[in-house]
């Protein structure tokens, strides 16, 4: 019994001293790293000066130095360096190395920013950025360096579509809650989704903030994408839900594309005339339009329907009699593509993310920050279509048209 309590003992010392060993390792690469740093900074300033140490002051120059000033850099992966700054005595030495006015590397403020858009809190940020890189940020602290390192969200958002050309546009919008200072408020964002003619990969054009049952708004967006570059020409369908007026809107900008009414959005609705009990199998009678082989086929299931149906839930039948027509446009395209024309589901995956991240998400930016978290996720979603062409939508994503 003694010698496993001692065979312990003397495992527990090894680990001690190999934990020993790196903290020193740590410690001896930042010594180093301080030391070169400095001298790096002291050759600028001899640069600047246009003179070394001990070369003395001549008539042509009224300038030298005047010791340093000292400054502590969080760099990323490693710690905290507190380095000596070398100063001048007209203040105007500057160093090209350092990042500007600030107390951590680019590469940390990076880290930092996209880590709290991702899902992370700035007390989460706090905690691990105290015990894994040496320095706790508070809130305040945290907002500003995500403000710094993400302005490049807002360009983004705002990007040229010039030279791009894109098949298939989804326009449709969703409500999102986020707590703006404190206090919890719904949002309402419109988004226009687009299909690359090169790759048919899914790309977000436009993300706008405001009411998406307005058609005014629609017809700014919509006219932003052409002024920013969106080749008209190019497109050729457009998938839409039923907001009054939103499709003849469409058409005066893509004159050249057809529109497809979002099957999704129109089985709702139709739905919610039929009784409660008898919605189930209403909805399979509409699924029989809606995933018919053939348009012929399609339009045969819509008359049986309205045979069944016509009578008892008028109101129900004839929300999809009166856009049967764009209801069915998916079927005069490739058949690997009917899955995912058929809605506009690929925004409201989307908007799944949106909600993800802002529920109860303390902003205190206001709209530009709701800006920059919503460019994020969207980029991030991009990352995530980039894998798979628009051919393989329906094995990517499990959410059904119904």
């Amino acid at each position: 019994m003694l010698h496993i309590t001692t065979e312990a003992s003397d495992s527990n010392h090894a680990e001690e001293a190999a934990t020993k060993q790196k903290l020193s390792l740590k410690e001896h690469l930042l010594e180093k790293m301080k030391t070169w740093i400095n001298s790096l900074l002291e050759g600028e300033r001899d640069e600047f000066l246009g003179r070394g140490r001990h070369v003395p002051l001549d008539e042509g120059h009224d300038n030298y130095r005047n010791g340093y000033g000292p400054r502590g850099i969080n760099f990323f992966g490693l710690g905290e360096i507190a380095l000596q700054v070398p100063r001048d005595r007209k203040g105007e030495f500057e160093s090209r190395w350092l990042p500007e006015r600030r107390g951590q590397d680019p590469e940390l403020e990076a880290f930092l920013a996209e880590a709290f858009w991702a899902g992370l809190s700035t007390r989460d940020l706090a905690r691990i950025s105290e015990k894994h890189l040496g320095h706790k940020y508070d809130s305040k602290q945290i907002w500003r360096i995500v403000a710094r390192a993400t302005t490049e969200l807002e360009a983004w958002r705002r990007r040229s579509l010039q030279g791009q050309r894109y098949k298939f546009l989804y326009v449709d919008g969703a409500n999102f809650r986020v707590r703006l200072n404190g206090h919890v408020s719904r949002q309402s964002f419109c988004a226009v989704l687009g299909v690359s003619e090169e790759n048919e990969r899914f790309e977000v054009l436009a993300l706008e903030m405001g009411d998406r049952e307005r058609a005014d708004l629609w017809e700014s967006i919509l006219r932003d994408l052409l002024e920013r570059g969106l080749n008209r020409e190019a497109v050729e369908l457009g998938i839409m839900d039923g907001l009054p007026g939103l499709e003849a809107i469409f058409q005066r900008f893509f004159p050249r594309a057809q529109t497809q009414r979002c099957q999704k959005h129109a089985k709702a609705n139709a739905c919610r005339r039929v009784r409660k009990q008898e919605r189930e199998l209403f909805s399979k009678h509409l699924n029989e339009i809606f995933y018919a082989p053939t348009q012929s086929a399609a339009r045969a299931a819509f008359f049986a329907l309205k045979q069944a149906w016509g009578r008892s839930f008028p109101s129900a039948v004839q929300i999809i009699e009166k856009a049967l027509d764009s209801l069915l446009t998916f079927f005069q395209f490739d058949p690997t593509y009917w899955t995912v024309l058929r809605t506009t589901n690929p925004i409201e995956r989307l908007n799944k993310e949106f909600k993800r991240r802002t529920n109860a998400m303390e902003v205190t930016g206001g709209e530009i920050s709701t800006y920059r978290c919503l460019a994020y996720v969207a980029q991030t979603m991009e990352y995530r279509w980039s894998f798979h062409p628009l051919s393989q939508w329906s094995t990517v994503y499990t959410l059904n048209a119904a």
